[in-house]
């Protein structure tokens, strides 16, 4: 996210206000804090998401698509199945018939994909796509359906998707999730079968440009510009971060902030054009007086600092080293310091995350993910599994689970996502992961649903049954198609059960139905943790922010 005084900043240029006449000049809607800075003389240019749209098929449905499809698009996606049959994309179901039998099978559906490439977005950067049915055919639901691979192109607004270029500029394609959570704002609402999302299936093909645009073109402050980006991130591996032309320059995220390119923009913006010693010292003095003001921008003023660079370290450590300073003044500090490679924030940082007291335990904890194999992050990452406060013990997972630790068991379920198990002598919780990474999270030691457990789910198309003295749980499914029911057993363990219910059906060595899909699973979980039936408390994680409490998408089920 930019800073707060850079939006302002861009918001204020778009309306109209005067421009500085020379670099050196203040710019009346700059804080005078930030006046010399890269975002005091520029603006960003096509830094912004944009809609792609493509139409393709979902494969793989249990009898719920159709043969229906207008003729345009059937023509395009004819060429398409030709071209992935080439390329050895097709699942081996689809491999002995041709275009126009794929596309007339009731195991397909014809849809419209779209998605948002995101702002600044790189090659290969992930993000969700929307996967609906054409309306008009007669397709009943997308359940365990994958949907194709699928070209995605730029679309103009408000002319129903017509392209902008020829060449497509992302790739979409992975298992269909279907919102499987009924409830809404206290209302009982039903999910759309037709509708569903790829988690993290579309893929940027391009590095997006991202550019700055010089408010008053000058090829002497370009080149400046040009040299202090160049001076401040530039590493012995990488390329020119920076390239200039009279009144542009254009960007290139260091290795070093691949993943997170957006907080590379804003140290960009709040980066100072003067860049000698004396100078920065000043300014970091500058700032350290404001920042102990009441009612400081300490987010502002530590995005400042951190664009100063290693020189800001002194005045950073006698924040994060002051036991009597104010909490979030420390915490703003040490995390800036991480972010500057000390390694020394990092005890200050575990320290903050393990004390229940600290206004930002949780923010503290969210740092450590980013350094998941220190040895020290990692031995407050396991406290944090200990921890009461549920969000706590997510983030204490996720940072375990990016130092790939070895107490958390992780196996790959045939639907496309992840089932970990992670050892607490705790409440016991499940968490479904809804993101680009889907996952199915078991917090607990052998978590087993309750001695004596009946459901029926709303659909009727699941029932479970078993009394105290049956070792296994009796579970019948109806199949797809009317096709009748199939009935097997499964151990009383959550995690054999879920394995047990994605398995596809076979009747004679031969596949008679799909495996229940990922947000079919997510939503008999739900369920069953509603009703007791597992003794558990149930956590929809669905964005990185949720498990800080930043995001009001957060639900805690």
């Amino acid at each position: 996210m930019l800073p707060r005084f850079a939006i302002i900043l861009m918001l204020c240029l778009l309306a109209g206000c005067n421009r500085p006449e020379t670099p050196e000049e203040d710019n009346p809607q700059v804080d005078p804090m930030f006046q010399g800075t890269i975002g005091s003389v520029c603006e960003l240019v096509g830094y912004q998401a944009v809609r792609v749209q493509g139409y393709s098929l979902v494969l793989g449905l249990p009898g719920t698509g159709s043969g229906e499809c207008p003729a345009t698009i059937k023509n395009h996606l004819e060429q398409t199945l030709l071209k992935l049959k080439d390329q050895g994309y097709l699942p081996n179901a689809y491999i002995d018939l041709d275009a126009e039998k794929i596309i007339a099978h009731n195991s397909t559906a014809v849809v419209m994909v779209s998605g948002l490439v995101p702002a600044g977005a790189l090659k290969g950067d992930q993000f969700d796509v929307e996967v609906v049915a054409l309306e008009g055919t007669q397709t009943t639901s997308l359940h365990g359906g994958r949907l194709m691979r699928t070209e995605m192109q730029i679309v103009v607004p408000g002319t129903g998707g017509r392209p902008i270029a020829s060449r497509p500029t992302a790739l979409a394609y992975g298992h269909i999730f279907i919102n499987p959570f009924a409830v809404q704002s206290g209302q009982t609402t039903k999910a759309d079968p037709r509708r569903g999302l790829v988690l993290g299936g579309g893929r940027a093909i391009y590095d997006s440009r991202i550019r700055l645009s010089l408010l008053r073109p000058d090829y002497r402050t370009a080149q400046l510009i040009q040299n202090r980006i160049n001076s401040r991130f530039r590493a012995t591996e990488d390329p020119l971060i920076a390239e200039a032309s009279r009144s542009m320059i254009t960007l290139r995220p260091p290795a070093a902030y691949r993943n997170k390119y957006k907080h590379f923009i804003s140290l960009v913006w709040g980066l100072y054009l003067q860049g000698t010693p004396g100078f920065l010292e000043r300014k970091c003095q500058e700032l350290n007086q404001r920042a102990q003001l009441p009612d400081a921008d300490l987010d502002d003023i530590a995005l400042a600092w951190e664009a100063i660079g290693r020189p800001a370290l002194p005045v950073l450590e006698s924040h994060f080293r002051n036991p009597s300073g104010p909490p979030m003044l420390a915490y703003y500090a040490a995390r800036t310091a991480l972010n500057l490679d000390d390694r020394q924030a990092i005890d200050v940082l575990a320290e903050m995350a393990l004390d229940d007291e600290h206004p930002a335990q949780l923010l503290a904890a969210r740092c450590l993910l980013d350094v998941p194999f220190d040895v020290r992050a990692r031995w407050a990452l396991h406290k944090l599994l200990e921890k009461k406060n549920y969000r706590l013990r997510l983030l204490g997972y996720e940072g375990l689970k990016r130092g790939r630790d070895v107490s958390i068991s992780s196996t790959a379920m045939p639907e496309g996502f992840t089932l970990d198990l992670v050892p607490s002598d705790l409440e016991p919780i499940v968490a479904v992961w809804a993101t680009i990474d889907p996952r199915i999270v078991i917090f607990g030691r052998e978590l087993v649903c309750r001695e004596n457990i009946f459901y029926a789910s709303p659909d009727d198309t699941i029932t479970m049954n078993g009394r105290p003295a049956d070792v296994q749980i009796s579970v019948t499914r109806k199949l797809p198609g009317d096709r009748g029911y199939d009935s097997f057993k499964s151990p009383r363990a959550v995690q054999d059960l879920i394995a047990a219910l994605v398995r596809p059906i076979r009747r004679d060595h031969k596949a008679v139905g799909p495996g229940l899909s990922f947000s079919q699973v997510a939503g008999l979980l739900y369920d069953l943790c509603q009703e007791k039936q597992i003794p558990a408390h149930f956590m929809l994680h669905r964005l990185p922010e949720d498990l800080t409490g930043q995001a009001a998408l957060d639900r805690e089920m």
